[in-house]
């Protein structure tokens, strides 16, 4: 074994640092544990025992016993390598905290087995059975309630502002002043900035020019025709009236140009957007508004919009004058009610949706245009109705119509219904029942028509009301 070839023909520090390279450097993990205990064992070994035990060629008891408890078959002879080059030998506090560590590892696994508690049995979940006579169900009832039934769809909507309008300029020139930043609350017809456009101040001025010398003239020629029609010919004081006429309408029009350098609000309303800063060269938008600059953004937020898409299996219920109710996830708590306002009356093909808009004030401007918020519609809404739990109700199978369980004289009975609108709590029963049966809730199921049963009242939470979302 590993010990043999170790310690034969050599010293005891000879031998530890033989064994000591193979814990290090051996690839094998039976020889390195061989190897790990021969150096603790002579580690613990006096000078003189060692001397003794090598020259009997024999082994300590206790190591013989260490070594058949790791593994049997190591008792044979083991053909070893030349051992491995592990380079500086490790210190004997090294070794020795090595060995501390595996030490504790063992007592902490053994006491932690030890010490780990016996799993108790799960307490069973199912209920405790309960004594019936035979054949005899137990079942839950309920009357039938009156109650305000509203159906509701819960849709996205987007808000927009009232009015919107982004100005650009009619005229090019420079941007000699902008009196107004994002933010800023304009009235209609303010002056928002000033374009400088002299060329525009010169044919103004030439047209005016114009018109004057123009107008003279025809009133030089209507003056002498008065006094003497003789002398000129009335066609002569015709062509100058309407050479004046000209003229007038050409000063009136470099006259419009000119009041086009000055940027105006088309309404009251707030700027959302600037574009351009003084000194800025601005096209005229007339014949493209992809090359021209904008000036601003305009809207009107004192009163907003709010779009909502209604799927084609609504669109027929979403008429002006449904209530709605809106509400924004980062305003909790706040809900704001409304009506529908208008709609197009028509489905857009591509996603089959009827668009609805809903006109909210808004003069605090707490919505603000862009926000995504939930709308929901009250579609329909049925009044004193006679009502049920949904899961009163069997589904229609094998030819049967839908139907519920009533009980009667200790009897579950089968009754026929029809059923109306629904709100995901309660569901509207329009035919088969009058409001005094018990109506088994809790318990129908595999339930046999005649079959006897004994009724208790039920006792289960109603429903939370349902919203259709998309």
């Amino acid at each position: 074994m590993f010990k043999h070839a170790a310690q034969r023909g050599r010293s005891k520090r000879e031998a530890e640092a033989y064994s000591l390279r193979y814990v290090e450097g051996s690839s094998d993990a039976r020889t390195k544990l061989e190897a790990f205990f021969n150096i603790l064992e002579m580690k613990q070994q006096p000078e003189e025992q060692y001397t003794a035990t090598q020259s009997g060629n024999g082994h300590p008891p206790e190591a013989a016993r260490r070594l058949s408890v790791i593994e049997p078959d190591m008792q044979d002879e083991l053909s070893l390598e030349p051992p491995p080059d592990a380079g500086p030998g490790i210190s004997h506090l090294k070794l020795t905290l090595i060995a501390a560590a595996i030490l504790f590892l063992v007592v902490a696994t053994v006491v932690l087995f030890q010490d780990r508690p016996q799993t108790a049995s799960a307490p069973s979940t199912e209920p405790e059975a309960i004594q019936t006579p035979a054949g005899t169900r137990l079942v839950q009832v309920l009357k039938p309630q009156r109650r305000d039934l509203t159906r509701t769809l819960s849709l996205p909507a987007n808000i927009a502002p009232w009015y919107r309008a982004t100005l650009y300029a009619k005229v090019s020139g420079y941007l000699k002043w902008i009196g107004f930043d994002k933010g800023d609350e304009v009235k209609k017809g303010q002056v928002l900035a000033v374009i400088d456009a002299p060329e525009i101040q010169d044919q103004y001025e030439q047209a005016e020019s114009d018109y004057a010398i123009k107008k003279l003239t025809y009133e030089r020629l209507l003056s002498v025709w008065k006094e003497n029609p003789d002398v000129i010919a009335k066609q002569d004081v015709d062509v100058a009236a309407a050479a004046a006429e000209g003229a007038k309408q050409q000063m009136e029009r470099r006259r419009t140009f000119l009041e086009y350098t000055k940027i105006t609000a088309p309404f009251a309303g707030t700027i959302t957007a600037r574009f351009a800063d003084p000194g800025t060269m601005i096209q005229s938008a007339i014949s493209s508004s992809t090359q021209a600059n904008p000036l601003f953004t305009l809207m009107d937020l004192d009163t907003v919009r709010v779009y909502v898409s209604v799927p084609q299996e609504s669109a027929m219920l979403a008429r002006a004058g449904v209530p709605t109710l809106l509400t924004i996830k980062e305003m909790p708590g706040v809900e704001i009610k409304g009506q529908i306002t208008r709609t197009t009356e028509s489905l857009d093909p591509a996603t089959r949706t009827l668009l609805v808009e809903i006109d909210l004030p808004n003069k605090d401007h707490r919505l603000q245009p862009g926000t995504f918020a939930n709308v929901t519609l009250a579609l329909e809404q049925h009044p004193n109705v006679l009502t049920i739990p949904p899961a009163a109700i069997e589904p229609p199978s094998n030819g049967k119509p839908k139907a519920v369980f009533v009980v009667e004289n200790g009897k579950g009975r089968r009754v026929p219904i029809k059923t109306g609108i629904d709100d995901g709590g309660w569901v509207e029963v329009t035919e088969g029942l009058t409001g005094t049966e018990d109506v088994i809730v809790v318990g129908k199921n595999n339930l046999a028509d005649g079959q006897t049963v004994t009724a208790s009242p039920y006792t289960l939470p109603s429903g939370t009301p349902a919203k259709q979302k998309y």
